[in-house]
């Protein structure tokens, strides 16, 4: 798939603009309904939005634009890729766009939703033995996903306890002895974006799809690039709970 400003648009932004009928007709819940009914029904609407824009991303092949090089100009070589980094003149307009794109999405689905209060994600529940991510509203379940744990042999082990995210940062650069690796590129392990929770442990995205699964990190908790663009527009720092059990 060629990744072009109208082909990737299309897809992002056809939920933006309502053409889904699930965020097009959304409303708050009317006086004189039953309370439980109602956030029943707005639970219902979230989910839906977000398992709908989620689709709309993966139908975009999103994970090629972080992990194979195929957005913007990156080169096929893998010496002439790390001098880019070097030299400054790496550039991935798609995954500009793409983040953008979803921070758009976002800042509406806030607005639309604003009468559940934020955040939207109130808690992340880390399960490492079946590696997966659950996202709570409350106790209400707005989306399970795969994802990569630590492996204490080659790194840290994903820590246990209960903590709270830091900050959101939404367009991350690795770091490297020999210069930043820049956003977009696929040797940036952070993927599409970083959500750090506890010292030096982060949820971010991946430039290995297959790692999915796995206790394969140094200890951060690795996501698909398309479901990390969403959590982190769900998150608030401080307010959202991240709780890694066993």
């Amino acid at each position: 798939m060629e990744f072009t400003r109208s082909g990737i648009a299309a897809a992002l932004f056809s939920i933006i603009i309502g053409t889904s009928p699930v965020f097009a007709h959304i409303s708050p819940p009317a006086g004189g309904q039953d309370p439980d009914a109602a956030r029943y029904r707005r639970m219902f609407e979230l989910r839906s939005c977000i398992s709908a824009y989620i689709d709309s991303l993966h139908a975009s092949d999103i994970e090629d634009i972080f992990t194979l090089g195929k957005g913007g100009n990156a080169p096929q070589d893998a010496i002439e890729k790390m001098n880019r980094v070097l030299d400054g003149t790496f550039r991935n307009p798609e995954a500009q766009r793409v983040s953008d794109a979803v921070q758009s999405w976002g800042r509406m689905l806030r607005w639309e939703f604003r009468d559940l209060g934020r955040p939207l994600v109130t808690r992340i529940v880390i399960e490492k033995s079946t590696h997966t991510a659950r996202c709570y509203n409350g106790d209400e379940l707005l989306l399970s996903t795969r994802i990569a744990t630590g492996n204490p042999e080659i790194g840290k082990d994903t820590p246990e306890g209960t903590y709270n995210v830091l900050y959101v940062d939404f367009k991350p650069i690795s770091r490297w002895k020999r210069g930043n690796v820049p956003y977009g590129h696929e040797y940036n392990p952070y993927g599409s974006r970083q959500i750090p929770f506890y010292q030096d442990w982060t949820m971010h995205g991946n430039n290995d799809p297959s790692a999915l699964g796995k206790d394969i990190s140094k200890g951060c908790v690795r996501f698909h690039n398309s479901e990390i663009l969403v959590i982190a527009e769900l998150v608030e720092a401080a307010k959202t709970r991240i709780e890694v059990v066993p």
